[in-house]
Formats: C-alpha cells, structure tokens, sequence
C-alpha cells in the first residue's frame, strides 16, 4: 500500500493533544502520524509527543473563521518543508482537525480505494462549485477583482472562474498535489474553505468529495454521543466530536 502522512491539526493543552495522538497511533493502520500545532509556542514546547510542527500564523488562529478569513497556507507549507525533510516517500496527505474523529482503522485504505475509483489527486468533505451562485463564501470574493486575476494567472483549466468550497476539517491529497498548493501564496486574506480546493482545482489537479461519507460530517454541535452509532452506520470519521471515547480499543473495525 502506498505510504499515508496523517496530519492532525490542533490548539488544544499538551494533555489533550498527546491523547488525540494516541487515539490516532492506537487506531489507524499503516501510517505516519504528525502535529501540527496552531496554538501557543510554550504549549508547543510541552507536548509529550514527536514529531510535530508548530505552526506560528496569526492568520490560522482566527476567532470568526470565515469574516476573518483563516488561512491553512502556513499549514502546507510547514507540513511539506517537514515531509522535504524527514519523509521523501509519502506519496498521500491527510490533513485533519483535532475534532474530526477517525472511526475506521483501514481509514486511508478506504480514501485510497476512492480517490482511486474517481481517478482524484483530491479528496475533500462537501465539495461544490460555487461561481455564479449566491453562496456565502464566494460572494465575499467575486467582487474583488484581484480574486479572479490570482486565478486566472495560474490556471491550467478552459474556465479560469471556476470556484469551488469545500468543508474544511478533513481532506486527503496526493503528495503532488499538497506540494504544488503549499507553493503557493494568498493574493490577499482568503478563506481557506475556498482557497485551497480552487487553487488545486486551478493547477489542474482533480477534486472529488467522500459521497456518502459527507452526512457524517457537519459543522456545530458535539457528535460525541454518535461515534458508535454513526460507525455502526457505515462512517469512516465524524465531525464535530469534542469527547475521545473512553475505550480506544473498541474503535478497532475492518
């Protein structure tokens, strides 16, 4: 099987991100496991786990995400100097938060098996196009000329106004694809929700979404009280889950 980079992306105490590793190591086959850490440097120095990166941009830790614009930029591009560095054969990225649980051991096996069948560089939590729609997100930018121009300058594709969203909080890229986008910088201030499937979708690289998957993930609340029933139910992660479950061990399922 090709070789997985699962990155978990979290703020919390040094307690909490060392069980959220655990949970992680305990429980996924046949990957690398790596913190990349957005909150405070001397909570960075205290963590009991290795390897990890501390991510130092103001623009990742951002209060109202979407007015203020959080960016994940510094995010690739730590995470691809890292793999430059320390793990020239990973051949696939999986980039998620703290709060977005893995329920499956064969996780990567499974998004493998569908960024293989959809022929994807790409895998990413509700994905859509959204130029010419009246979708927040892109609202906010297509007034803005310098948006379109970014694109534009770049863009491999016969449309060059393709813009797409995604749900932030999970995703799955080829290496090539996750280097080509830490490359990258912002023009200016873009949310990260529309920046990075456009910029991929732009460089020419194929984004597809988890199909069914998607229900299992959702943006507010605390899921925490579904883990078994929504692995019971066919889900390979959920999101929002703020509580790990107590036995780590009856996560465990093929």
């Amino acid at each position: 099987m090709p070789r997985f980079l699962n990155v978990v992306l979290s703020h919390q105490p040094p307690a909490d991100v060392h069980r959220v590793a655990e949970y992680w190591n305990s429980l996924i086959e046949d990957a690398d496991l790596l913190i990349a850490y957005g909150g405070r440097r001397d909570s960075f120095d205290r963590i009991c786990f290795d390897p990890r990166v501390f991510i130092d941009d103001p623009n990742l830790r951002t209060l109202d995400h979407q007015r203020e614009a959080q960016s994940y930029t510094e995010v690739f591009k730590q995470v691809s100097r890292w793999l430059s560095g320390n793990s020239s054969d990973v051949d696939f990225v999986t980039l998620f938060e703290f709060d977005h649980l893995p329920l499956v051991c064969d996780l990567n096996a499974r998004q493998l098996s569908r960024m293989q069948a959809e022929r994807a560089d790409v895998l990413a939590y509700h994905l859509a196009r959204v130029d010419d729609t009246s979708h927040p997100h892109y609202l906010h930018y297509a007034a803005n000329g310098e948006f379109a121009r970014f694109f534009q300058s770049l863009s491999v594709r016969d449309d060059p106004m393709v813009a797409l969203s995604i749900f932030g909080t999970g995703s799955c890229w080829t290496r090539e694809a996750f280097d080509a986008v830490a490359g990258f910088d912002e023009p200016f201030p873009v949310y990260f929700e529309i920046y990075l499937p456009t910029l991929a979708h732009h460089l020419g690289f194929r984004l597809r979404d988890y199909a069914d998957q998607d229900r299992f993930v959702s943006n507010l609340g605390d899921r925490s009280r579904e883990v078994d029933s929504a692995r019971n139910n066919g889900a390979w992660t959920l999101h929002p889950v703020k509580i790990l479950p107590a036995r780590i061990s009856s996560m465990a399922s093929k």
